[in-house]
């Protein structure tokens, strides 16, 4: 679900003509290492995979209308006329970007750096790449109405904020929904499992790990929540503005905040090799638990139908070279109406299926430790044109079971990213990384969450607006809510 700040170049949306089109794109310096033929021939390359494995494809024909024809011809006779490779890649990003997806990326390779040599002896949980991450939020120190409980760089800080006719509402930031954001909670499951820092890890290690990490930041999260209410808070507000995403554990967080039971939404997923191999270890884990597991065997049978039928789709050969030709699409590339975001099931009990092979096949977040209550706070987020992936399911999957008010601005549109790390894709000649979703999520509506999280209550915010403007803005906002 990770994703980076989405860059955006104007024009390869709407089809500006060639002139216009170089123009936008002009490039020094005049070093060249590739030729133009070959950067067409990455580009070609680029359409192909993005034909048979982009989830959104369909999306940007149809929902955004986008002329993809012309974006391709345009695009090529662009990289016709490159003076060098930085023009280049500009002209490959401003196609890219023309999508509007915010999992849609490429990036070229970087030179080499030297390895610092702290490097060699780095901690454990530092070479499993847990560092500090994630953007500041709304600065509410800026109001004399708010009182910190917390030490700004603490985990989760939080205070609470004086209103009109002597309402307090708990206000908790929470950065970024990767466990791997907060390196204190590693260091903390790596004493607990008595680990030297110079130990070795393979992928199981990793996941325990992670999985430790999560539970120990989910619980401390509960605690920061259960502080705010002794403090007089009688609604909580959760703060999510530039926060760029995260991983799965964002769906145990949604659940320990809310009063309500989530029910997730449909998940769509591409008819590919990568979602076959995915599916099929989901079924076999699965049949594992049929032939163990004789209490459940009416779910787990169901299951096995789901994922059987899944199976099958994802093998269903479409071909879409021609969308890029002639604007039309014969056969469609996703599979609709089996899965849900959080597995075969749209909601179970916490610990429903602890100590299943199928855990996370059945209902994913069942994994994590959390705890659901239906005497949590009054919820509002606070969500911003730079809330992004995982942080956008969060506020969509709250929103979408009327468990929160979303509060704020219109969220960046990424939707859903790249499952199991997402298909990889390399350009021959460039050798540019590109990244593209494999997965759609659904609204309750149907809609597509790639187009990003309206809020409930709109905050007039401007880019232009100062820190302190922003803050001020929305306490007035704050103030009028009932």
């Amino acid at each position: 679900m990770t994703r980076t700040r989405l860059c955006r170049i104007a024009g390869l949306a709407i089809g500006v003509p060639a002139t216009t089109f170089a123009l936008l794109f002009a490039a020094r310096p005049a070093v060249s290492t590739l030729t133009p033929a070959l950067w067409l021939e990455d580009f070609h390359q680029l359409l192909q995979e993005m034909s048979s494995h982009y989830a959104n494809l369909e999306w940007a024909k149809d929902q955004r209308r986008t002329d993809l024809p012309h974006l391709r011809a345009e695009t090529e006779k662009a990289l016709a006329n490159a003076s060098d490779d930085a023009d280049a890649r500009r002209i490959l990003r401003g196609f890219v970007d023309a999508f509007g997806d915010g999992h849609l990326e490429i990036d070229w390779p970087t030179a080499d750096l030297p390895t610092p040599a702290e490097t060699h002896s780095a901690g454990l949980c530092e070479r499993l790449g847990y560092r500090p991450r994630g953007g500041a939020g709304v600065d509410f120190t800026m109001l004399p109405q708010f009182s910190s409980l917390t030490a700004p760089r603490e985990t989760f800080p939080a205070g609470v904020l004086r209103l009109s006719r002597g309402r307090t509402i708990g206000i908790v930031r929470i950065g970024v929904f990767t466990e791997k954001a907060y390196p204190d909670a590693c260091n903390r499951v790596v004493q607990q499992l008595g680990m030297p820092d110079s130990a070795s890890c393979d992928s199981d290690c990793v996941e325990r790990i992670d999985l430790r990490a999560a539970n120990l930041l989910t619980a401390a999260l509960a605690e920061r929540v259960e502080q705010l209410r002794h403090a007089g808070a009688t609604a909580l507000l959760v703060d999510i503005t530039r926060n760029g995403g995260g991983s799965d554990w964002v769906e145990a967080l949604a659940r320990a905040v809310s009063s309500r039971q989530l029910r997730d939404a449909r998940l769509v997923f591409i008819k590919h090799e990568h979602w076959t191999d995915r599916l099929d270890k989901a079924l076999r884990d699965v049949e594992a638990d049929l032939h163990d597991r004789h209490e459940s065997g009416e779910v787990l049978r169901r299951a096995a139908a789901t994922l059987k039928q899944a199976v099958a789709g994802s093998r269903e050969p479409c071909d879409r070279k021609e969308v890029w030709t002639s604007g039309e699409l014969h056969c469609s590339l996703l599979v609709t109406g089996l899965l849900f975001s959080s597995g075969v099931l749209p909601y179970a009990p916490p610990g429903s299926f602890a100590g299943f092979h199928s855990r996370t096949s059945l209902f994913r977040p069942d994994r994590y430790d959390y705890t659901e209550s239906n005497h949590h706070l009054p919820l509002y987020v606070l969500v911003d044109g730079d809330t992004w992936s995982a942080a956008e399911y969060f506020a969509a999957l709250l929103q979408d079971n009327k468990a929160a008010t979303i509060i704020g601005d219109l969220t960046g549109g990424a939707g859903c990213g790249y499952t199991d790390g997402g298909i990889p894709t390399q350009l021959k000649n460039s050798k540019a990384e590109v990244r593209m979703p494999d997965c759609i999520r659904l609204r309750t509506d149907g809609s597509n969450e790639v187009n990003g999280v309206t809020p409930d209550v709109l905050v007039p915010w401007a880019h232009r607006d100062s820190p302190y403007q922003r803050v001020q803005k929305l306490f007035a906002v704050l103030q009028r809510l009932r």
